[in-house]
C-alpha cells in the first residue's frame, strides 16, 4: 500500500533535541564546515525527519498550538473591547472555511474517512468548546460569576465528551486519557484568560506559553495513537526521536512568529506592559522562547555553536531589526523603515552562510531565502497592524506562522542527517 504523507501546517524544541541528544559531548559538538560525524548514512539507517508519522505529528503540533494562541488573541481582544480583532482572531480560530478548526476537520478527514471528519468538525464546533470559551470571558468581563462557573462545566463536560468519543474511533486513545488532556487544555487556558482579565502581562505570556506547550504532548498522543491504527498508511514511528525533533522544532518556530508578532501589535496600539511582556517572552534571557532554541540548538550541536547560535539569533539585525521596523512606521519614518528591512535581509544571508558553516547539508541559499520569506511574511503582519485591518493580520499572521513550518522540516531533516547516529 502506499505510503500515506500528512499534508498538515507543522508546528516545544528545547526538549525535543535535549531527547535526542544522546551522546556524549564529543560526538555533540562538530567543527564548523566538517561534513557529518556520523558513521551510518541516513539512508542505510531508515531515520528520517519526513515519514508520514513524523509529518502526522509536526502537523498536529502546529494546528493544535495554533488553535491556542488563536483562542488567546480572540479572548485578549474582547477584553480590551476590540470588537474588530475578537472577530477577526475568532473567525481564523473557528471559521467555516480557512481557518484552524476548518484545517484540524480536513487533517482528520485524510485519515479517517469523511464521516469521522465531519463527527469531528461537530464535536470541535459543539458549544462545549469554543463558544464554552467565549461565554466564559463574557462572563468575567461582566463579573457574572454564574455564567463563568457554567462556562467552566460545559467545558469540562465536554472534555469527557471528546475522551468518549476519540476512543469510539480509535482504541489506542484511552477515553480517560484524552479527557484529562482536554481537561488541562481547558485549565491552561482559562489561566490565561483570567490573566488578560486581570491586566497581568508577565503572567499572560508565562501562562501562554505553558497552554501552547501542552498541545505539544497532546499531538504527540494523537499522532501515536493515529499511526497505530494506520499502520500501513503512515510510515515511520511518530514517538521517533527523528519525529520527536521536527514536531519541538516546528513548535518553537512557529511560537517565534506569535510572539513577535504579538510585541509588534501591542507597540503599535499603545500597549506597553503587553509588549514588554511579549518582548521578554520571545527574547528574554531566560524562559523564553529564544532561550529555549538556543538550549535546544546547544543541546545536539554542542556549547560552542550553541553560544554562536545565541548572538547570531539575537544580533541587531534579527528581532530589534523587527522592533526598529515597527518604531519606524509608527513613526512614518521611511527612511529608518527601509533600513530595517535592509538590515534584516542582510541578515538573513548571514544566518543562511553561518548555519551553511555549521551543517554541510544546509545550503546557504536556501537557509538565506527562508530567512527572507520570514521576514517579509511577518513584515505583511506588522503592516497590516499599522493599518488597523483586523482580517488582514489575522490572515497574515496565519501565513506567517505557516512559513515556520516548512522552515522547520528543512532544519530538521539536516540536524538528523549530519547527527543520524543520535535518531
Amino acid at each position: 500500500m502506499k505510503k500515506f504523507t500528512l499534508k498538515l501546517a507543522s508546528a516545544g524544541l528545547a526538549l525535543a533535541l535535549v531527547g535526542v541528544a544522546c551522546g556524549d559531548d564529543d560526538e555533540a559538538t562538530t567543527t564548523p564546515g566538517q561534513g557529518s560525524s556520523a558513521t551510518t548514512s541516513p539512508a542505510a539507517s531508515g531515520v528520517s525527519a519526513t515519514t508520514g508519522a513524523a509529518t502526522l505529528r509536526a502537523g498536529l503540533t502546529g494546528l493544535l498550538t495554533e488553535h491556542v494562541y488563536l483562542a488567546a488573541l480572540a479572548t485578549g481582544s474582547a477584553l480590551r473591547g476590540d470588537t474588530k480583532g475578537f472577530e477577526a482572531y475568532a473567525t481564523a480560530l473557528n471559521g467555516p472555511a480557512n481557518s484552524n478548526t476548518a484545517d484540524l476537520t480536513a487533517a482528520m478527514t485524510s485519515v479517517y474517512g469523511a464521516d469521522v471528519g465531519k463527527a469531528f468538525d461537530g464535536l470541535w464546533r459543539s458549544e462545549g468548546h469554543i463558544p464554552a470559551f467565549v461565554a466564559y470571558t463574557q462572563g468575567i468581563a461582566a463579573n457574572d460569576k454564574a455564567k463563568s462557573d457554567k462556562a467552566v462545566a460545559d467545558l469540562l463536560a465536554y472534555a469527557k465528551t471528546v475522551g468518549t468519543t476519540l476512543n469510539s474511533v480509535n482504541s489506542n486513545l484511552p477515553a480517560a486519557a484524552i479527557e484529562e488532556g482536554v481537561k488541562t487544555h481547558i485549565t491552561t487556558l482559562k489561566t490565561v484568560v483570567d490573566a488578560q482579565k486581570a491586566g497581568d502581562q508577565p503572567k499572560v505570556y508565562s501562562s501562554l506559553r505553558a497552554a501552547y506547550g501542552h498541545m505539544n504532548e497532546f499531538a504527540a498522543t494523537l499522532a501515536g495513537a493515529t499511526q497505530a491504527k494506520f499502520p500501513d498508511k503512515i510510515d515511520g514511528k511518530a514517538d521517533s526521536k527523528a519525529a520527536t525533533l521536527r514536531a519541538g522544532m516546528t513548535s518553537l518556530l512557529r511560537e517565534h512568529v506569535l510572539l513577535a508578532s504579538s510585541a509588534t501589535g501591542a507597540a503599535l496600539g499603545g500597549r506597553a506592559p503587553q509588549f514588554e511582556a511579549a518582548a521578554a517572552a520571545l527574547n528574554g534571557p531566560t524562559n523564553s522562547n529564544t532561550s529555549d532554541i538556543v538550549a535546544a540548538i546547544t543541546s545536539v550541536y554542542g556549547a560552542e555553536t550553541g553560544k554562536a547560535f545565541d548572538g547570531l539569533w539575537r544580533s541587531e539585525g534579527h528581532i530589534p531589526a523587527f522592533v526598529a521596523y515597527t518604531q519606524a512606521i509608527a513613526a512614518n519614518d521611511k527612511t529608518k523603515a527601509d533600513k530595517a528591512v535592509a538590515d534584516a535581509l542582510a541578515y538573513a544571508k548571514t544566518f543562511g552562510t553561518t548555519m551553511n558553516s555549521v551543517n554541510s547539508l544546509l545550503p546557504a541559499a536556501a537557509v538565506e531565502d527562508a530567512i527572507k520569506m520570514h521576514v517579509t511574511t511577518l513584515k505583511a503582519v506588522i503592516d497590516a497592524q499599522k493599518e488597523g485591518d483586523a482580517t488582514k493580520t489575522a490572515t497574515a499572521l496565519r501565513s506567517a506562522v505557516s512559513h515556520m513550518s516548512d522552515t522547520a522540516t528543512v532544519l530538521s531533516d539536516a540536524t538528523v542527517k549530519k547527527f543520524v547516529e543520535k535518531f
